[in-house]
C-alpha cells in the first residue's frame, strides 16, 4: 500500500488503482487491499462497486481495525423488516457522521411503509442537531453513551445505508441544508455579532492534530496572514477550538480574528455562529461537513490527495451544494490556493 499511497500524493489515480486491483488480484481477501480499492472507486465516482468495497471498513481502515464487532449476528443484510425495529449507529468521526446521517430519513420512511421503526444512535456531542433533524421523520434518537439501548431487532451502522439504499451521489439530489441549528443560539449570536456591513467570514486551518494527514491538509496560519490581512470590509472569525497561540501569531502579523473558542462549547453552538456568518473557509474537517449540511456558503480547502467524498477535478460538491472546492495542483503548495481564494473574496465583497 507504500506505493498506492504515494501514487495518490503524486496525483497518478489510474496508476495508483492499477497498484490495488494487482493487489487484489494477489490478495482478493486482504480487506486493507479492498478498502484501499474502495477510497479510489468512490473518489473516482464509481459508487456501484465504491459501496460494495466500502464494506470492508470494519477490517481494512486503519482506524477501524481495530474496533470491536457488534452483533454481527443482528446486522441488517436486506431481509424483510416488516414490523421490525431497525437500530442505525454513527460510526467513525464526527465529519462522517454529519455526512450520512442525511440518509437516515430515506431508511425511516421506507420502515414506515413496512410498518417498522427506526432508533438512531449517534455521537452524544451531536445529539440536539440530529434530534432536530430526525423527531420529525419518527426516528428515535438516543446517545451512544445511553446505559441501555431501547430495544431493537437488526441494527446497521450509518455508513452502510448507502449500499443498502442503492444511493448513487450523482444521480441523488443533495438537499441543499438538512440540519437546523438551535433557533435561541442563533438569535443570541445574532445580538453578539457586529451588524456594520462587513463580510463575516469564519476561518478554520486545521482538523484533528492527531489524524495522520493532517499535516498535509492543514495551511500554515501564516498564509492566513499572509493572504487575508489587509483585505478590507471583512471580519474574521475563528472556528478553530484549539488556536490561540495560532491566532495570535496571526495577530501579530496583521491579521486580526474574534476568537470564540470559550463560547464554541457545543456544535449547536459552532452551527449557531456558522448561521449568522456569510461564509466559511476551511480545510479538510468536521466544520466543513458541518457547515455544509446547514447550508452555509463554505470554501474548502484540498490537498491534492483530498478525502473520498470530494472526488477529484470539481469545484463543487454533489454531497453539499454549498461548498466550493479549491484544490492544491502541487504537492504542499497551499500558496496559488489562497490567491484564488483571496481573489474571489475581493471579488465577493466588491
Amino acid at each position: 500500500m507504500v506505493l498506492n499511497n504515494a501514487l495518490k500524493e503524486l496525483q497518478r489515480w489510474d496508476d495508483a488503482f492499477a497498484v490495488v486491483q494487482r493487489a487484489a488480484r494477489v490478495a482478493p481477501e486482504d480487506q486493507a487491499v479492498k478498502w484501499s480499492i474502495a477510497m479510489l472507486q468512490l473518489l473516482r465516482g464509481d459508487d456501484e462497486n465504491g459501496w460494495q468495497n466500502h464494506e470492508a471498513r470494519w477490517a481494512g481502515s486503519p482506524e477501524l481495525r481495530n474496533t470491536p464487532s457488534f452483533l454481527e449476528d443482528r446486522r441488517w443484510r436486506g431481509e424483510d423488516l416488516a414490523g421490525k425495529t431497525l437500530l442505525v449507529w454513527g460510526e467513525q468521526g464526527f465529519g462522517d457522521a454529519f455526512q450520512f446521517v442525511r440518509f437516515v430519513p430515506w431508511i425511516a420512511q421506507r420502515m414506515r411503509d413496512v410498518g417498522g421503526t427506526v432508533i438512531y444512535c449517534c455521537f452524544a456531542k451531536q445529539l440536539p442537531l440530529f434530534e432536530r433533524m430526525l423527531k420529525p421523520h419518527g426516528v428515535l434518537v438516543v446517545p451512544h453513551d445511553s446505559k441501555r439501548l431501547p430495544e431493537f431487532n437488526v441494527h446497521l451502522p450509518v455508513g452502510s445505508l448507502p449500499l443498502m439504499l442503492g444511493v448513487r451521489v450523482e444521480t441523488q439530489a443533495a438537499p441543499p441544508r438538512y440540519l437546523e441549528p438551535d433557533s435561541s443560539c442563533v438569535a443570541r449570536w445574532g445580538k453578539k455579532l457586529p451588524q456594520d456591513g462587513r463580510l463575516k467570514v469564519g476561518l478554520v486551518w486545521s482538523g484533528s492534530r492527531t489524524h495522520q494527514r493532517n499535516p498535509l491538509r492543514s495551511v500554515p496560519p501564516a498564509l492566513y496572514a499572509e493572504t487575508f490581512a489587509d483585505l478590507p470590509g471583512i471580519e474574521f472569525h475563528s472556528l478553530q477550538i484549539d488556536g490561540a497561540d495560532e491566532l495570535a501569531a496571526m495577530s501579530s502579523q496583521g491579521l486580526t480574528v474574534v476568537d470564540h473558542a470559550a463560547e464554541l462549547t457545543s456544535f449547536d453552538e459552532t452551527a449557531a455562529l456558522i448561521c449568522n456568518l456569510d461564509l466559511v473557509i476551511t480545510v479538510c474537517t468536521s466544520l466543513a461537513h458541518l457547515a455544509g449540511a446547514l447550508g452555509t456558503a463554505t470554501w474548502l480547502l484540498l490537498d491534492v490527495n483530498p478525502h473520498w467524498v470530494w472526488m477529484l477535478k470539481r469545484s463543487d460538491s454533489p454531497w453539499y451544494p454549498a461548498l466550493t472546492l479549491y484544490r492544491q495542483e502541487d504537492y504542499r503548495e497551499w500558496s496559488p490556493v489562497l490567491q484564488r481564494v483571496r481573489a474571489d473574496l475581493l471579488n465577493l465583497r466588491a
